[in-house]
């Protein structure tokens, strides 16, 4: 059991680590509108990998013949690249907002997050992939003799993926807070426009319109 503890925090944490459009995103949502929109963004990337580590350890045998389908792969990747697209747009041409708008729709905003980090992260095939890998080779190497190795290990490996998503909020936070207004808005604009660039070739591929 010590082994799938070990296997499943490496994997969680190599995964983690890479600067996919989610860290982009993370960026422009927190230094915008703040950390707390910024943890509901990771909150929502969560929830979309705790269902597919789920659906994984659950069926991954037949999720993967799925995943691996051409018109699967073309269609996620098509939806998440519009989803980039578009909220690199918001970043890049802001609507200016009133303070008490703001004010009351600050939950609004939060729950927007979520759902931001929730609908990128299911749409992105990578993330299928990834889990859905991820327990089959958990599956494949399981000792006979250990129970739960499959589960343990894609609960360690969820536990890290939310530790780095969270930890990118937090430092792009405390960057934000050492940063000028002005500057804080270039940031965001910055961001906002690797987003688009991004979910371009993002979309680019998914259309075969890339080799």
């Amino acid at each position: 059991m010590i082994e799938a503890i070990i296997k499943g925090v490496l994997a969680g944490l190599a995964y983690g680590l890479l600067l996919g459009p989610l860290f982009f995103l993370g960026i422009q949502v927190t230094l915008k509108r703040g950390l707390r929109d910024g943890l509901a963004l990771a909150g929502g990337a969560f929830a979309s990998d705790a269902i597919l580590a789920a659906g994984s350890w659950w069926s991954s045998a037949r999720l993967l013949v799925l995943v691996r389908q051409e018109f699967f792969q073309s269609a996620m990747g098509t939806v998440g690249a519009l989803l980039i697209i578009g909220f690199g747009i918001s970043a890049l041409w802001p609507q200016k907002e009133k303070a008490t708008d703001i004010l009351l729709a600050t939950a609004g905003k939060r729950r927007y997050s979520f759902l931001k980090g929730f609908a990128l992260n299911m749409a992105n095939p990578s993330n299928w992939l990834f889990w859905l890998g991820l327990a089959t080779a958990a599956r494949a190497e399981a000792p006979a003799n250990v129970n739960h190795y499959t589960l343990v290990f894609l609960a360690c490996a969820l536990v890290m993926v939310l530790a780095t998503d969270v930890s990118k909020v937090v430092l792009a936070g405390k960057i934000g807070m050492r940063l000028q207004p002005g500057i804080m808005k270039k940031v965001v604009r910055v961001a906002g426009g690797i987003l688009v660039l991004v979910g371009l070739w993002l979309l680019g591929k998914s259309l075969n319109l890339i080799p």
